[in-house]
């Protein structure tokens, strides 16, 4: 190798690693509000609340398995409403008395006036896609 190539090949990967060492934007959610909640369900949208942490490793973790599971199948975009609830705002909230939600990384799954999923912690991919399924297909 030359040393133009070599001079190449090194300007290339330092061009390049920065770039691809970036997370992938996550599909986010809307932030929470109540009226958004309210309309979504009045529409007859399933509404996922997502009780989530920026700063908690697991609800990242979490977080990236939705985003896979919403990249596989747009179904769940259609169907669902995709709501973040701020942990740090909301933890002690009505919101979270509402539907005894003691942990950040709970999911509550609402279709109408009545809850149709409800996870307490971080859950599985398998587990989510089961949530997901459910109501996409109205289960």
């Amino acid at each position: 190798m030359n040393r133009r190539d070599f001079m190449l090949i090194s300007a290339s990967v330092t061009v390049a690693l920065p770039i691809a060492a970036q997370p992938t934007r996550a599909r986010a959610g809307t932030p929470y509000s109540a009226d958004l909640v309210e309309s979504a369900l009045a529409e007859g949208r399933v509404v996922l609340l997502d009780f989530k942490a920026s700063w908690c490793p697991s609800c990242q973790a979490q977080g990236r398995s939705i985003d896979a599971l919403r990249a596989a199948n747009p179904a769940y975009d259609t169907a669902i409403t995709f709501v973040d609830v701020d942990w740090d705002t909301y933890k002690n909230s009505e919101v979270a008395k509402q539907f005894g939600v003691r942990n950040r990384g709970s999911l509550v799954l609402l279709r109408g006036d009545k809850v149709i999923a409800q996870t307490s912690t971080h859950s599985t991919k398998d587990a989510l896609k089961e949530m997901l399924d459910k109501a996409a297909t109205g289960a």
